[in-house]
């Protein structure tokens, strides 16, 4: 993973690689979207972003509604997107694989940020 460029959500001072690559290494991975045990990493392309979870304002599951026409029908499709706020904005939106995971990635995450964070505003 020397490649990759790591990127902090806030613009703050990026810390070493070697710092996090550990953090990354042993973190869950829900599709793009890694829990580490300190962290939030998203994978994007060759960049890593990250935020500590002290740092984040608000982290929540955002689930959009898409109209979809069929071959046989029309139906709605849901995408379901993880959403992380700080300094009074939206920093990131990042499509997860499906409800499953996004199900299991906020339940993993109910341990590690504190239960008033892990709501949309």
């Amino acid at each position: 993973m020397g490649f990759r460029k790591w990127c902090e959500l806030r613009g703050a001072e990026t810390k070493a690689a070697g710092e996090l690559t550990d953090e990354l290494g042993k973190a869950r991975g829900f599709g793009p979207v890694h829990v580490g045990e300190d962290h939030l990493f998203v994978k994007k392309g060759l960049k890593i972003y990250y935020i500590a979870y002290k740092d984040a304002e608000r982290i929540f599951r955002r689930v959009r509604t898409v109209n979809a026409q069929m071959c046989c029908d029309n139906g709605e499709i849901d995408f379901e997107y993880l959403v992380v706020l700080a300094d009074g904005k939206e920093l990131i939106e990042v499509q997860l694989p499906g409800t499953k995971a996004a199900r299991m990635l906020m339940e993993h995450l109910e341990g590690l940020v504190p239960k008033e964070r892990l709501c949309a505003p």
